[in-house]
């Protein structure tokens, strides 16, 4: 008995792949419905998380930035009186701007 593919995290599908599952290994699978769904439920209440928060060491556009990827959104504060700014992450580990050291940089993440 083949599996269905969970694509978005539908509870149907979800209960529908588990029970074939729990045929297939004789096993409780109640645990793992109730983490789907919690893990569904929060996605849908808050779609992004911080995935980073990073202090920049270099004015480089990558040496602190390897971890980003593309649609990251990143926050930049600085470390002295100025504007916030907003960025969107065209390449994946590059800033696609120059650093400014000692600035924070926040990095939000969809999930």
């Amino acid at each position: 008995m083949a599996l269905n593919k969970i694509s978005s995290a539908n509870r149907a599908d979800v209960r529908s792949s588990l029970d074939d599952a729990q045929l297939a290994t004789g096993g409780d699978v109640n645990p793992i419905v109730d983490s789907v769904n919690t893990l569904n439920d929060r996605v849908s209440t808050y779609p992004l998380v911080v995935a980073a928060a990073i202090v920049a060491t270099s004015t480089s556009q990558t040496t602190d930035f390897g971890s980003l990827l593309v649609g990251d959104k990143v926050a930049m504060i600085p470390a002295i009186a100025g504007n916030a700014d907003f960025i969107t992450i065209a390449t994946a580990g590059n800033l696609g701007q120059a650093a400014v050291v000692n600035n924070l940089y926040i990095v939000l993440r969809s999930v």
